[in-house]
């Protein structure tokens, strides 16, 4: 099964990270992963998109066509991709207000609230949302996104990751509960 995932959010909130996360977790798991990003020229603070697609079978074009699922880390993420998502946009609801008519399922997950209240900083809250991501949809393990932050994440930075990937899969195993 081939899924097509795409985050989109604000320079700086860790969106192109949460991708190379993604898809370091697909090939962990011996999957076909591909994964993109753009941004403006500017480091922080402008539109930043980032894709990964993950599939069992080689993937012959590396970029998303249509995503099945959208992270919104920010409103212009969330404006310039929302309309083209065929199963489940999670967003942060600090960051984004969604349309009044959207038509495809919206998933809240209060990222930056969690990562401000539980971890002192909201550095993180790309990883929590990511987790529940990966919770709510069994696109990979969380042993496998656990091996992915300890490959790609500094040492320093680690156990924080960590702390976020398990608050971001209760929350995402509290929202499949839910549904």
């Amino acid at each position: 099964m081939k899924r097509q995932i795409r985050i989109a959010g604000l320079g700086g909130q860790g969106v192109v990270l949460s991708a190379r996360l993604l898809g370091q977790a697909g090939v962990i798991e011996k999957k076909y992963a591909a994964q993109s990003s753009t941004y403006g020229p500017e480091s922080r603070g402008t539109l930043c998109r980032a894709e990964v697609i993950i599939s069992d079978e080689p993937i012959d074009y590396p970029y998303v066509t249509e995503a099945d699922f959208l992270i919104a880390l920010a409103q212009d993420g969330y404006k310039n991709f929302s309309g083209n998502v065929k199963d489940a946009l999670l967003f942060d609801p600090k960051a984004v207000c969604p349309h009044a008519r959207a038509t495809t399922k919206h998933i809240p997950i209060p990222a930056t609230e969690i990562a401000l209240r539980e971890l002192d900083g909201k550095a993180v809250s790309n990883v929590i949302i990511l987790s529940a991501l990966a919770a709510h949809t069994s696109l990979v393990s969380k042993e496998s996104l656990t091996e992915a932050v300890r490959i790609t994440v500094g040492k320093e930075f680690y156990e924080l990751n960590l702390k976020a990937l398990d608050l971001g899969w209760r929350l995402g195993l509290e929202v499949e509960a839910n549904v």
